[in-house]
């Protein structure tokens, strides 16, 4: 066959020739019930033809088997039960001589002989149904015929569920008649092979899934560019229907290709929050990129054209079908262009993930504009960064200059409290993203991690410092006190010498050592952003309140087992980025750091000099 796809018109006409349905007699019987048949009805009168028979509402696939007996009969071995609704409603709307000696039900002889009489007998019989009173009636107005069966039942109720509802909802039937026999189509799919007929039926039934928005796409790009590629093609060539399926063999096995690319995991996971795009509340057809990855790139390239997705934008003969394969190789060459571009792919992640309004037609315009290059793109990137992470959190206060002053805001009274700041994760994945995008030795980000992901807010420097109750205990706890203020760099809150701490009575030593407490809980950089981390779940929870030589051990221990733990987190937990003078502890000089470097480092990252933000001196 040329073709495949088909109007009902010519599934019953120039399809079939002089060949014939049959219904085989190991299918189950007709089953439609009144809602099924409603909403095919009411989704038919509603579907949008722009009076263009390339415009088609899909009934999905029948399969076909040639039988071995008789090469004048195909068995209908999957989609019997639209096919038997398109040859009733055929019969209703008076267009039965299409129907005459093309169908055969042979699951039940007295089916049959009710699928006939509807065909031959078109008016009286179905006027029969319809005054009837109901099934019971019917059956005992043509008893002698045994109508008394599930799957005429079902045909009976499917005949007066036509007529109630195209009478309730005052249909016109001319235009009805119109759109059914030229926009509403199959797939047909004529099996020749040699596996077994039964065995190709249970194959297709069992688990089955609704037909996809990709599978239609499939159909309409191999159907239609092909033809399209042959203008001078002739369907009664044998040679040119040769040459026709070639091609169409190569572009299913390019569009194969491109489904195994975006079969991905980190493909899917990195590109499914780009594609935004809502489906169209009247569409019926999903795009579903769990069934079929390769929706992501279509729903990516209906999002450069509208607002919202149908099935439409791929049927819509304003641009030819080769003109919608090349843009969508166009499209998906430049996706795999981003995804291995170590900048772009993380500054697109970042967007895509944390701006509130990601505009996927944007950047691919900006992409393809004439003045553009690589790098003008990434510089844009890092400009439109800027602009989500240096937003305005109170009016009158945006900018870099802002963010700077509360990053390196760590001491007194009214330091910035970055823990119960709900800006702190943005900017802990930001350092992920400009620590990695530079760097060729780390591994790309995790298409996941471009926001937390079952990860914990986690203190470096414990949020609970190690009690100076307990330091009462020791040998010497005058030195013991002493050596602990100097490891925080707070000995100055200590104002004592040794001689003076030991005249002092218990209850002096407890008040003055509950205050000393207080003092060192409020001028402590605890919730600074240096001394916070993101991480998993697993790894955070067992910590409690260890200290870093503990949560250090952990942590490497977690990577080695091949647990993720961000690139940021895993630098400041090996003090990869610093001067290092002990590895085994974090005091709150290197949360001082820490803090100072994550300012350097937005700055250096975003082009800003300090001359830019600073005051100058008075």
């Amino acid at each position: 066959m040329a073709e495949l796809i088909y109007s009902t018109k010519e599934v019953y006409t120039t399809y079939l020739k002089d060949r014939k349905y049959k219904i085989p007699e190991y299918q189950r019987g007709y089953k439609w019930n009144e809602k099924q048949i409603c909403q095919l009805i009411l989704d038919i009168n509603s579907f949008e033809t722009d009076d263009k028979e390339d415009l088609f509402y899909c009934l999905q696939n029948i399969t076909l088997y040639p039988s071995v007996a008789d090469k004048n009969i195909l068995h209908v071995v999957d989609g019997q039960q639209r096919l038997t609704t398109t040859y009733l409603l055929f019969c209703y709307l008076g267009m039965q001589d299409y129907l005459e000696d093309k169908f055969i039900y042979a699951v039940r002889e007295s089916s049959n002989v009710f699928m006939q009489k509807i065909q031959n007998e078109s008016k009286e019989f179905i006027l029969s149904i319809l005054q009837s009173e109901n099934f019971d009636s019917f059956c005992s107005d043509f008893e002698a015929l045994d109508f008394d069966h599930q799957d005429i039942y079902y045909m009976y109720s499917a005949i007066c569920t036509i007529d109630k509802t195209i009478k309730e909802h005052h249909i016109n039937l001319d235009r009805f008649r119109e759109k059914f026999v030229q926009n509403v189509k199959f797939i047909v799919n004529e099996i020749h092979s040699n596996i077994k007929e039964q065995e190709l039926f249970m194959n297709l039934n069992t688990g089955k899934v609704p037909l996809d928005g990709a599978d239609l796409v499939r159909a309409i790009i191999i159907t239609r560019v092909a033809k399209e590629e042959m203008i001078s093609f002739n369907q009664d060539s044998i040679k040119d229907i040769v040459r026709m399926n070639e091609k169409r063999t190569r572009i299913g096995w390019e569009l194969d290709q491109l489904n195994q690319w975006w079969s991905s995991k980190d493909v899917k996971n990195f590109y499914k929050p780009f594609a935004k795009l809502e489906l169209d509340s009247q569409e019926t057809i999903e795009f579903n990129e769990d069934i079929n990855p390769i929706n992501i790139l279509y729903k990516l390239w209906a999002s450069t054209k509208a607002d919202v997705l149908k099935l439409k934008l791929f049927e819509n003969t304003s641009i030819s079908a080769l003109v919608l394969y090349k843009e969508l190789i166009i499209l998906h060459r430049t996706l795999v262009d981003w995804f291995s571009d170590r900048a772009i792919y993380h500054y697109l992640g970042y967007l895509a993930n944390n701006q509130r309004n990601f505009n996927f037609k944007k950047y691919y315009d900006l992409w393809n504009e004439n003045e553009s290059n690589r790098e003008s793109f990434k510089t844009q990137l890092r400009k439109d960064i800027e602009k989500i992470v240096f937003r305005s959190e109170n009016k009158g206060e945006p900018g870099f200059s802002y963010w700077s002053e509360q990053i390196l805001n760590y001491e007194g009274e009214n330091k910035t409290n970055w823990y119960e700041s709900n800006r702190l994760e943005e900017f802990l994945v930001l350092l992920d993203v400009i620590e990695i995008s530079s760097n060729e030795n780390y591994r790309f980000l995790s298409p996941n991690h471009f926001k937390k992901n079952k990860e914990d807010k986690e203190h470096i420097y414990p949020c609970t410092p190690k009690n100076i109750k307990e330091l009462e205990n020791s040998t010497n706890d005058f030195q013991a006190i002493e050596q602990y203020l100097i490891k925080l760099d707070k000995r100055d809150l200590f104002p004592y010498q040794e001689k003076e701490w030991k005249k002092k009575s218990d209850l002096e030593k407890e008040e003055i050592l509950k205050e000393l407490e207080s003092k060192i809980h409020q001028l402590t950089p605890i919730n600074a952003i240096g001394n916070l981390v993101l991480l998993h779940y697993s790894i955070n929870r067992g910590f409690g309140n260890d200290y870093y030589i503990d949560k250090r051990a952990s942590v490497i221990n977690n990577v080695q087992n091949g647990e993720y733990v961000r690139q940021h987190t895993l630098n400041l937990f090996v003090k990869g980025r610093t001067e290092v003078i002990n590895l085994n502890e974090w005091t709150f000089k290197d949360v001082e750091n820490n803090c100072k470097s994550i300012e350097e480092s937005l700055r250096v990252f975003f082009g800003i000099k300090k001359e830019e933000y600073e005051e100058p001196a008075a």
